[in-house]
């Protein structure tokens, strides 16, 4: 299974990473830090899952993940974001998201990524 974590607080990548491995540890990870390389490095490693904020400098999560969408519908994305706004939440709903969850990640919100993940995993 492959993760691509885009987010640009090198603490949350940190903390995403551990989380991933500790729970998935055959999983392969890349990292980017804005949705731009995010994009790029959605097209050269071929995720089977993205995690992404939102709110980042250059192309932001929305617009990255519009993008990937007019090319792959299958692939599963959590957004882990601090913006709240419902107008934001909703938007990238249509787009075919599997979860949103609301920064700070607490340990509650990091199991649900986690069973997100797994159970996307498991249904391949």
């Amino acid at each position: 299974m492959k993760v691509l974590i885009v987010e640009d607080s090198i603490f949350v990548q940190k903390l995403l990473t551990k989380l991933i491995v500790d729970h998935i540890p055959e999983c392969e990870i890349q990292i980017a830090n804005n949705g731009e390389q995010g994009y790029n490095l959605f097209k050269e490693f071929q995720p089977d899952f993205i995690t992404t904020d939102l709110l980042m400098p250059g192309l932001n999560g929305q617009e990255m993940l519009r993008t990937i969408r007019e090319t792959d519908s299958n692939v599963k994305i959590i957004i882990l974001s601090a913006d709240i706004q419902k107008t934001t939440r909703d938007e990238v709903e249509m787009l075919g998201i599997s979860g949103f969850l609301n920064k700070p990640l607490t340990a509650e919100k990091a199991t649900t990524m986690i069973q997100l993940i797994q159970a996307a995993y498991h249904a391949e």
